[in-house]
């Protein structure tokens, strides 16, 4: 009689991780607003947590290869919600990426960046050639939601979901050809792309360079987030002790220089951790795309991978001098609910795929 089982590898790694990077995250929340005594902001990310953690499990349990038969209206769903911003969207530090319900806020461009990934991966993963023509249309849909997203104006979220088209690009290996195309036009457009960002946006760039050139204007970000780390020396001041996050010396403490804060509370130790944790949790993420039984699963994984691993680079970059500011939140790390249940859901789609990654087996 012949009996069969299915395999349950469940990567442990996929959740220990996202769990010490949300209690992290937490940690920081409340340090850095223990002086003001508002804990709200903690407590709205423990339940964004809560929330990402229930939807990770339902898509994890969930067959990912469903996901193939609804990509175009996934993707309709993402471009509609990017149209409903530029109606109902409410500006923000002089961007227009939120729709606010009352009780929470919601970005779509969030949501496109894990969207843009399923779409990707469906649409190289149904067995047809990769023309030119092909890959065309491709990189043509790809376009809407970044122009949408760069006019917001969100410069951090669009060069993620550049970096992600890029990715899935590469993933479905095209001809060689094309990907000589691709990048001699990513070349051209580079002059185009500085011309069309906004004057703040270049400030930002360029006192990457030299922050020091305008300590109390356009490089007061960087400073005072170096300030941070530094202060943090090898073991930090501990949580609820810091100074530079708690009195509001470091701007937008709770997103974007998050990891500042953690860092000054843990020190060199906590913020090498930290990377450590991020470092593994992407390289499993790439180590289930090699063992992924189909395109789709493979795909999807190099390009959540691309996403997070981007993201985090980036954000700890600017963080300590390194890169840019661009605005780009630390996944898992960051306040912001819209980021933390997408987060949650592509890693809940990379469990399915590695827990299914083998065949039902018969004796």
């Amino acid at each position: 009689m012949k009996r069969f089982k299915i395999s349950t590898n469940i990567d442990w790694t996929l959740i220990a991780i996202p769990l010490l990077l949300a209690t992290s995250s937490v940690a920081t929340l409340f340090s850095i607003t223990s002086i003001s005594g508002n804990s709200s902001l903690a407590i709205d990310q423990i339940v964004y947590f809560i929330i990402g953690a229930s939807l990770y499990w339902v898509f994890a349990a969930l067959n990912y290869r469903e996901l193939k038969n609804y990509y175009i209206y996934l993707y309709l769903i993402g471009i509609i919600s990017l149209v409903a911003v530029i109606f109902f969207g409410q500006s923000v530090y002089g961007s227009t990426r939120w729709i606010n319900f009352g009780f929470t806020r919601f970005q779509p461009s969030e949501l496109m960046k894990m969207l843009l990934i399923i779409f990707g991966a469906s649409y190289f993963s149904r067995g047809k050639e990769n023309t030119f023509y092909r890959v065309f249309i491709f990189l043509l849909l790809s376009a809407i939601p970044l122009v949408m997203v760069a006019r917001q104006p969100d410069l951090g979220t669009t060069l993620t979901m550049l970096v992600i088209v890029v990715a899935i690009a590469l993933a479905s290996k095209l001809p060689r050809k094309i990907l000589i195309g691709g990048v001699v036009t990513i070349i051209i457009l580079l002059p185009i792309a500085w011309i069309s960002l906004k004057p703040y946006q270049k400030e930002r760039v360029v006192s990457f360079a030299n922050p020091a050139a305008d300590p109390l204007g356009s490089g007061y970000n960087v400073s005072q987030s170096k300030i941070a780390v530094g202060s943090g020396g090898l073991t930090g001041k501990g949580f609820g002790e810091t100074t530079q996050s708690q009195l509001q010396f470091l701007p937008v403490a709770h997103i974007d220089f998050i990891f500042s804060g953690w860092a000054e509370a843990t020190g060199f130790v906590g913020s090498f951790l930290m990377v450590v944790a991020f470092s593994i949790m992407i390289y499993r993420i790439f180590i289930i795309a090699t063992v992924s039984q189909d395109e789709f699963g493979t795909i999807f994984c190099i390009g959540a991978g691309a996403m997070i691993f981007f993201q985090s680079f980036v954000n700890i970059g600017m963080n300590i001098g390194l890169m840019p500011v661009t605005g780009i939140p630390l996944p898992l790390v960051s306040y912001g609910g819209t980021s933390i249940i997408t987060t949650a859901i592509v890693l809940g789609i990379v469990q399915s795929i590695n827990i299914r990654h083998k065949t039902l087996k018969f004796e």
